[in-house]
């Protein structure tokens, strides 16, 4: 049994971004605080549900890096009694703005390894329309900041934004690979509804369109392909040896352990998920009742699909001839259909099924075909 990864949710934001529809809130210390100790409350329940080992966490939110001090440690504590987990990789994400000296020190102290920092973009004026607290130059100082702490650094950059230009995403490239970033996250912007931004473009706010945003997206490829990153999955790049190991869980339907308010898990062929309102967590917590909402017993359906569809997102894609021994079909049987139409957009060659790397910013079109 492979070891699983831990993932803890932390939903507090110093504001919310004009892009962003995930649980998060602004809460003051004391709430913070209430917060915590339900988290730890729930960390030592989820011994109940899990024996294995753990090699990965991942604390992300919502910004981790705006709790009061000593969070980390807490959390920190509650997971090694839980779980005595014997990590390889443990990211925290952190925003530029909340992520000074003092939370470095904090963080290198609590065994973090790893920072992924929300920078989005270095153009004041395209952070501004999202909703940014921070700019470009402290984006800047917070990246070489952690590098020169020791951290791995992975940078978020956000493409399809208003106002962007190639050369902004050059230089974002240039800064990055110039600085010691060991991983980039190339994400598409998605206008969530309900959200401040969607209200802005109803409002005649200009978006590239999607012509324009396929040819930022093929520019961003290419130019961190240039400077060396490698593309491991459609939205993701690293240096040699720098793949994230915990998303890598998610990617390959490993097993991951999930604690904290909208927190997602799968143990097995089980799979859950938190409630999703801060308080109702909270409260659930300190009367002992179940956190979770929701849970599903997945089939061997889901679990085949879910592979095929998760693996064509990976550089290396889909194990199609160790996915058949072990669910006891022929892949090329199954799939027939779906080879057939997807013959131009695809490899398939000696087990292995791949997206070709021209065609990954329309994947989601082509795993369509196969689930």
């Amino acid at each position: 049994m492979s070891a699983a990864g831990i993932y803890v949710h932390i939903p507090f934001c110093r504001s919310k971004c004009r892009y962003c529809d995930f649980v998060s809130a602004c809460g003051s210390e004391e709430k913070q605080r209430r917060y915590v100790k339900a988290l730890v409350r729930e960390i030592y329940t989820g011994r109940e549900i899990y024996h294995g080992e753990a090699d990965t966490l991942y604390i992300g939110g919502g910004t981790p890096s705006c709790l009061y001090k000593g969070a980390v440690h807490e959390i920190v504590k509650a997971l090694d009694d839980a779980f005595s987990p014997c990590l390889k990789e443990f990211t925290t994400e952190c925003n530029p703005d909340s992520f000074d000296r003092e939370k470095a020190a904090e963080l290198k102290d609590a065994g973090v390894t790893r920072i992924s920092l929300g920078v989005q973009s270095l153009d004041d004026g395209v952070l501004k329309a999202l909703g940014r607290r921070h700019d470009s130059e402290q984006a800047k100082e917070a990246v070489r900041l952690a590098v020169a702490c020791g951290f791995d650094v992975s940078a978020d950059l956000m493409l399809g934004l208003p106002g962007q230009t190639m050369q902004d995403v050059a230089s974002f490239c240039d800064f990055a690979a110039g600085e010691g970033v060991a991983h980039v996250s190339a994400y598409m912007l998605k206008v969530e509804e309900g959200t401040p931004l969607a209200r802005d473009v109803e409002n005649g706010l200009e978006l590239p369109s999607d012509d324009e945003s396929a040819e930022i997206y093929d520019f961003a490829y290419s130019t961190l392909s240039k400077l060396g990153y490698e593309r491991y999955e459609t939205s993701n790049f690293c240096r040699r040896g720098k793949r994230c190991l915990h998303n890598m869980k998610y990617w390959t339907m490993g097993d991951y352990l999930a604690f904290g308010v909208a927190a997602h898990g799968k143990i097995g062929n089980r799979r859950y998920f938190n409630c999703g309102d801060v308080d109702e967590y909270v409260e659930a917590v300190e009367s002992g009742a179940h956190v979770y909402e929701t849970e599903e017993m997945l089939s061997e359906d889901d679990v085949i699909e879910e592979s095929v569809m998760l693996g064509l997102r990976l550089s290396d894609g889909v194990d199609v001839s160790t996915l058949g021994r072990r669910f006891s079909f022929r892949f090329e049987d199954r799939y027939a259909k779906a080879l057939k139409e997807a013959e131009k957009y695809i490899v398939f060659k000696d087990g292995t099924l791949k997206i070709k790397d021209e065609y990954a910013l329309v994947a989601n079109a082509i795993i369509g075909m196969f689930v």
